[in-house]
């Protein structure tokens, strides 16, 4: 009797699933070659500014500082990364698996990068705006911490056909305003704020080494109503001491906060964590206003996957915290340093955070 040869034939299944691979492998390999003009966010690490980045202290005090090392626990400060940056076009595909991700924002590529910035523009913005962010925080620990941080008020930017363009330079120093001294850029604006708009305001200025005095047109502001003259000022600051932060390649301002309660943490004695891991965000001023940031989303995410206990977000983000805050994590908004020092206060030896009358953002949301 003739053996039957051996059974070759690829069955149905078989060749329904080779089918599917085939067309699953040529669809992705489209999708990676279609790009969209789109940004998607993402968390990115979280770093500790009581500890190191690349080997080097995040932190580091003049050595006339009396500091305190007993710092316990951690304060991060959250980060983001983007996909659909300049030079990192954003493929289909990568945009598909965003979609079923709510850690990830995605948004139009025009509403974060103009059309023609390049990626080295971007890190260059970024550098600076982290410099300005790691000086005003040194500026608010040390006046926290009493000491006294001189104020240089200059004009940062003269806007096309305001009032004081053409009258007013860049880098022009005010000294005074209608004869009395000012020492900071609210005060110089307060004081505009009492000229009948319309009318000249003599300002005192040190312009390249001279003291000279003008009389400065001011209109109405239309969306405001205050009293303008056109530019935007900028505070220029004598630090007594040396802080030096280095945040290795991390670039942009929203890590203000968390550094100047590290620069304060490390000034003062006992710990100001209580041992806790405290992470946040938020944009610092030299007067400790704390300002909005973006991708607070991804910023919560990180922070709760590092474990955190406490979570300090600015309240103008208050609207996204309330649409995507993670599940058990904790979050307090701030609007100036000393409301995260309260916060952190009121922290201080309570073992479950979530018993606590902490400010929470729906109570900003609806204005209590």
């Amino acid at each position: 009797m003739t053996e039957r040869p051996p059974h070759t034939r690829v069955g149905f299944r078989a060749t329904a699933l080779l089918v599917t691979v085939a067309l699953a492998v040529l669809v992705g390999g489209l999708l990676n070659l279609v790009t969209l003009p789109r940004v998607v966010y993402h968390p990115g690490p979280v770093y500790d500014t009581l500890g190191t980045v690349r080997d080097a202290e995040v932190v580091q005090l003049d050595e006339e500082l009396q500091t305190h090392e007993d710092t316990e626990g951690h304060l991060f400060f959250t980060t983001i990364r983007l996909e659909g940056g300049p030079g990192d076009p954003l493929t289909a595909w990568e945009w598909l698996r965003s979609q079923f991700d709510p850690a990830t924002t995605i948004v139009p590529r025009d509403m974060v990068f103009p059309e023609d910035v390049t990626a080295e523009d971007v890190r260059e913005q970024n550098t600076a705006l982290m410099q300005h962010s790691q000086q005003d925080a040194a500026v608010v620990a040390l006046r926290a911490h009493g000491v006294d941080v001189p104020e240089d008020v200059v004009v940062a930017q003269v806007m096309v056909g305001a009032p004081a363009d053409g009258v007013l330079h860049v880098e022009d120093q005010i000294l005074a305003v209608a004869g009395e001294e000012v020492t900071s850029t609210r005060a110089v604006q307060d004081s505009i704020q009492g000229v009948t708009p319309g009318e000249d305001v003599e300002l005192t200025l040190l312009r390249e080494g001279e003291e000279v005095t003008l009389d400065v047109p001011t209109t109405r502001a239309e969306d405001t109503g205050r009293t303008i003259v056109g530019v935007y000022l900028a505070p220029r600051y004598e630090l007594p001491y040396e802080i030096t932060i280095d945040a290795g390649n991390v670039g942009g301002p929203s890590a203000g906060l968390m550094f100047s309660l590290a620069v304060y943490d490390k000034l003062t004695p006992g710990p100001l964590t209580d041992g806790r891991s405290i992470a946040g965000t938020g944009t610092i001023s030299g007067t400790g206003q704390v300002g909005g940031i973006g991708g607070i989303t991804q910023k919560m995410y990180a922070a709760h996957e590092a474990g955190v206990d406490l979570f300090l977000s600015p309240a103008a983000n208050c609207d996204e915290v309330v649409a995507g805050q993670p599940d058990d994590l904790v979050v307090v908004p701030v609007q100036t340093f000393e409301d995260a020092l309260d916060t952190l206060e009121q922290a201080e030896g309570v073992q479950d955070l979530s018993g606590l009358d902490l400010p929470t953002c729906q109570s900003v949301l609806d204005g209590a």
